[in-house]
Formats: structure tokens, C-alpha cells, sequence
């Protein structure tokens, strides 16, 4: 819970959402608050969505320094 995800979509390929409620195996969605205040339950059906890197880390120059790299991280960045 609280955690920040990148989750598709189909205008701007990635968006960042939060997570309200703590995930627990077996879960079959997540659920998620996105940037605009709008709750989504996201259906997970193979694998959790990549996690966001740190704030301070947005923007990175360099994409080593990367705590998590992903396609959104690195399309992000």
C-alpha cells in the first residue's frame, strides 16, 4: 500500500497510480488511485505492473542509476 506503479494505457502508454489497498497473493486486482484522484480496481492476470522509481530519481541522466529499469522507466526518464 503505497506504492507507486506504471500501468498501460492505450493514449499515453504509461500512467503512474498509486496503491490503496495492500496487495496479498492470490489477489486478482489491484487497487489503485491515479494522478487525477480517479480509483481504478486493475485486473492483474500474469504478473504485478512495474514499480515507479523514486522521485529524486526522475529524470535521470544517466540510466544506470535507475533503481527499477523497465520500458516506462526508461521511456519516463
Amino acid at each position: 500500500q503505497g506504492a507507486r506503479v506504471w500501468i498501460p494505457d492505450c493514449a499515453e502508454v504509461w500512467r503512474v497510480a498509486e496503491i490503496t489497498r495492500a496487495y496479498k497473493e492470490g489477489d486478482t486486482a489491484l487497487h489503485l488511485r491515479l494522478e487525477d484522484g480517479s480509483a481504478l480496481a486493475y485486473p492483474i492476470e500474469f504478473q504485478l505492473p512495474p514499480l515507479c522509481n523514486p522521485d529524486f530519481l526522475s529524470g535521470a541522466d544517466d540510466l544506470v542509476a535507475l533503481s527499477y529499469l523497465h520500458e516506462p522507466a526508461v521511456l519516463h526518464s
